[in-house]
């Protein structure tokens, strides 16, 4: 063979291989193209409620699979959630960066990728039409999304990582047009469209769904500062259709949907002819269109007959789709029957004075009376003649009745206005008398006997403006502290009492007996509140807390009252008795409620007086007031709280060192002690100083001062017992009530004779 033949053998059989090689790279993409055109799986038409998936067949190269518990890598710190800002993209959804596309196009978005150095698909013309209108075909592990035969690409590629497929929140945003936030408070990142609101933390598989915390199948990650999460968990929360195709490695998700019609029908009970239907419109659009038109079937706003009816609605939405009817049926009731209104008296007539019995005798035919009425329906009257009584009751539907009666009252008297009121008012409840009766009266000098009890009156500042210790003191003993304390900051704060064992010694600390109350907006009720629970913890008869400290070891003592915060301007009260049995130090300090107290304690410093309201350490802080000699048979009266027949106790400021005077001796716990009341006495209170509201015990029993409302003035008084027909032994406890006036008289007088 020459040396030219043996050239043309070996070219003809290099050409003869490269054919024999294009023929089959050719037939497998014709075969490609086929599988593209017809292996083509429907939608399912399953509804995603209870977020199950809305695809089988998912393997763990594509979807995610349910129960992948990842913990992912290079995420952010574990718990801390990831403002919605950090992957570098501005406003309109469009990466500062540029890389996503032209930055002039309005969904930040084109068919276009210059410059970019994230994955590409190579699958840049998909017919999307194959699978139906309006669908977004998403490529696993490639930044490729075509939605509607428009390519866009996002700034992180569709990353799937343990069988669980990740889309970055600005991606599900700019291609399924969600809305997108982030909440400071919570440190959360919000995605919304229509009725749903979903809520991620980073590094977190659980995601919270309208409000319920449901689980993920794979936790949230921050990746190149990019925010990713599950991609089908947002897509089944937001009930959006999706399917897996296996073998071109796709995710097809049906974009468009339907509005959805929904209503409630108002009040619960309707009555034929009487009550007028109102419905509360509750359609939404799952993708956040606008609802633009709506058809109500059967819908009346007076039904005239009773019976069943069916009420529909179907609403249209801006595209022109109209939702699946709607429909609740109502059940119309019979005309409602208005209650029968009566009531009777025990007499026909009274005299001045004599006290009058009502007798509601109204009904209802549903038994459903839910308010009772009555005008002058007084327990006696004072001048002769006829007086309208009126009593009037409604139903549960609204439905009222009314009926006035007249009480005849002859020109006899029973009573005076004085004596009826001495006999017939309430235990705790308020009557009118002329002040000045009460100063005619014989003052009476107990024997006084003090108990070793300090008292801490943290009561200034009262206006708590910043954060720090307002009062401390340390004993052995026992100890009572009294706080009461406004917010006058911007923000919330909490107070805390914390027990330092300042001995070398074990100590042993127990919380005896308690009250507090707040927060509120309103002084007084807090005072009072705290007396009445302070004074119903005497009857518990146990300790309420105890524990053993270590030489230099702090506790924080009351931590139920430390877990509530008190808003600007709410008032905060607490009485609290507390016993150690080594030497103790008490703080009493204010710190904002976004802090931590032991980290904060060593730097807190004490907080300077307000110069008005009055704080310190006061020894001698129960008194024992006893008088043996019989009362109750000429009118008489313990004077406590005035500072001169009942003294103030003095003490010491230990944070600006200075003496000081407790005046009106709040804090300090009164044991009253009447070892002899003659039979058929009225034991009352009268508030000398102002306005009074608290507590007090009466032979172990606690009455409010008064029960409902306040004590005005001098001009007033309330019952707080009565004897018997024979002479008893009476103790009676008071501690004045923060917020309200001192001083306050217990005055002791004869009750009339019983007369018929």
């Amino acid at each position: 063979m020459s040396h030219f033949r043996w050239k043309r053998t070996i070219a003809m059989a290099l050409v003869a291989l490269q054919c024999a090689a294009v023929i089959p790279v050719a037939s497998a993409l014709e075969q490609r193209e086929m599988n593209d055109t017809t292996q083509v799986q429907t939608f399912e038409s399953q509804s995603v409620d209870g977020y199950q998936s809305s695809m089988d067949g998912q393997d763990s190269n594509g979807m995610e699979q349910t129960g992948n518990n990842e913990t992912t890598e290079g995420g952010a710190t574990n718990g801390e959630a990831v403002d919605p800002n950090v992957d570098g993209s501005t406003d309109a959804g469009q990466p500062s960066d540029g890389t996503s596309g032209d930055p002039n196009a309005t969904d930040g978005s084109t068919i276009e990728n210059p410059g970019t150095t994230e994955p590409k698909s190579v699958e840049h013309n998909i017919d999307t039409t194959i699978y139906g209108s309006d669908v977004l075909v998403i490529l696993a592990n490639s930044n490729v999304m075509v939605h509607n035969n428009v390519t866009h690409y996002s700034k992180e590629p569709i990353t799937v990582k343990k069988g669980v497929s990740y889309i970055s929140v600005r991606g599900l945003v700019d291609r399924f047009g969600f809305q997108l936030d982030f909440d400071n408070t919570t440190k959360e990142t919000i995605i919304k469209q229509g009725d749903r609101e979903l809520r991620y933390k980073s590094n977190s598989d659980f995601y919270q769904v309208n409000g319920e915390l449901t689980k993920m199948s794979g936790a949230s990650y921050l990746q190149k500062n990019t925010f990713m999460v599950p991609l089908t968990s947002a897509l089944q929360a937001m009930q959006m259709k999706y399917k897996w195709e296996q073998h071109t490695k796709r995710i097809i998700v049906q974009m468009s949907a339907a509005p959805v019609a929904k209503f409630k029908v108002k009040p619960e009970h309707i009555f034929a002819g009487q009550t007028e239907v109102v419905v509360e419109n509750q359609s939404f659009h799952p993708r956040g269109l606008q609802i633009i038109d709506y058809e109500w079937t059967g819908l009346e706003s007076f039904y005239s007959d009773a019976g069943q009816y069916v009420i529909s609605l179907r609403v249209l939405d801006e595209k022109g789709v109209w939702s699946e009817p709607y429909s609740v049926t109502i059940n119309v009731q019979p005309p409602n029957m208005p209650p029968v209104v009566d009531f009777t008296t025990n007499k026909s007539q009274y005299k001045m004075g004599e006290l009058i019995e009502y007798s509601n005798e109204s009904y209802d035919d549903e038994d459903a009376i839910d308010k009772v009425e009555w005008t002058n329906n007084k327990q006696a009257f004072f001048t002769p003649g006829e007086h309208q009584v009126t009593l009037k009751v409604t139903d549960k539907h609204g439905l009222s009745a009314e009926i006035t009666k007249s009480v005849t009252i002859t020109n006899e008297t029973l009573y005076t206005f004085e004596e009826f009121n001495k006999i017939y008012t309430q235990v705790g409840h308020v009557y009118p008398l002329d002040g000045s009766s009460i100063l005619g009266m014989k003052e009476i000098l107990p024997q006084l006997r003090h108990g070793q009890r300090t008292l801490y009156r943290s009561n200034s500042p009262e206006s708590i403006v910043q954060d720090g210790i307002l009062y401390k003191d340390h004993i052995a003993g026992g100890t009572r502290i009294l706080l009461h304390h406004k917010n006058a900051k911007s923000t919330d704060i909490k107070l805390y009492v914390v027990v330092k064992n300042v001995s070398d010694e074990d100590a042993v600390v127990r919380v005896e007996r308690a009250g507090t109350a707040g927060p509120s907006l309103h002084p007084q009720q807090t005072g009072k509140a705290a007396a009445q629970r302070y004074f119903q913890s005497f009857r518990e008869h146990g300790i309420i807390s105890e524990q053993t400290l270590k030489p230099k070891q702090s506790a924080l003592l009351m931590p139920e009252m430390s877990s509530r915060a008190i808003k600007p301007q709410q008032v905060f009260t607490m009485y609290a008795d507390f016993l150690g049995d080594n030497n103790l130090e008490y703080k009493i300090i204010a710190l904002d409620a976004s802090k931590d107290i032991w980290k904060e304690l060593p730097n807190l410093q004490i907080l300077p007086s307000d110069g008005t309201h009055i704080r310190g350490s006061f020894n001698n802080a129960d008194r024992t007031l006893t008088v043996s000699e019989l009362v109750g048979e000429e009118s008489s009266r313990i004077v406590i709280g005035d500072n001169k027949s009942d003294k103030k106790i003095g003490g010491w400021d230990t944070t600006s060192n200075k003496d000081v005077d407790n005046a009106g001796n709040y804090g300090v716990l009164y044991r009253v002690v009447l070892d002899r009341v003659a039979p058929n006495t009225l034991i009352g209170v009268n508030a000398r100083g102002g306005q009074y509201s608290g507590s007090i015990l009466v032979n172990g029993q606690e009455v409010g001062l008064p029960i409902n409302g306040i004590l005005k003035n001098k001009d007033e008084a309330t019952p707080i017992y009565r004897t018997g027909d024979r002479e008893e032994k009476v103790e009676i406890w008071f501690t004045p009530a923060a917020a309200s006036n001192m001083p306050v008289n217990i005055f002791m007088t004869q009750l009339p004779p019983k007369r018929t």
